[in-house]
């Protein structure tokens, strides 16, 4: 297959401005700034290997960026021309990762809940021989309540808080 070289670019004043003040920018995220970069140097005419290199990224993180920005190239020109005080969050967005599902929860809304409304309640109303929850002891109680079957220490603490509350 031929080698194609990378299509360059153009940027309008205003987002070469806005991708210098992001690839500067002393309270913007790493990953902006480095894809601001990537940016600017493709208007340069770099070649994605050129960038990669100065940049000690990989070539396909290079023109992955690249290939994004050059998608929405024209939505900019358009926001560019009708809203122009909208470009720096739309660039932002294009210079931004998709959101990514994650992890599941392994505890459901219900159960926390119950751990949290336990921890509102004083030991004694369980019957318990001691006067304040501690999260060892919201633990061992959730289990034996069959609220969940296992839990750690730390996540009760994280439950905790989460919603800012303090066993009783």
């Amino acid at each position: 297959m031929p080698w194609m070289p990378a299509t360059r670019i153009d940027l309008s004043e205003k987002e070469s401005s806005i991708l210098n003040q992001m690839a500067v920018g002393t309270h913007v995220p790493l990953h902006l700034k480095t894809r601001a970069m990537i940016v600017i140097m493709s208007s340069q005419g770099l070649s994605n290997t050129a960038i990669s290199k100065k940049l000690g990224l990989l070539h396909a993180t290079v023109k992955r960026w690249r290939d994004k920005y050059l998608i929405h190239a024209s939505e900019l020109c358009k926001i560019e021309a009708e809203t122009p005080h909208k470009m720096r969050s739309t660039i932002e967005g294009i210079l931004s990762d998709e959101q990514r599902p994650g992890c599941p929860p392994k505890f459901t809304d219900n159960q926390v809940a119950a751990i949290i409304a336990m921890s509102c309640e004083s030991p004694e109303k369980f019957n318990l021989p001691f006067s304040h929850w501690t999260p060892e002891l919201l633990r061992i109680e959730a289990i034996k309540l069959g609220i969940v079957e296992n839990i750690s220490v730390r996540q009760i603490g994280r439950f905790l808080k989460r919603e800012r509350f303090t066993t009783k």
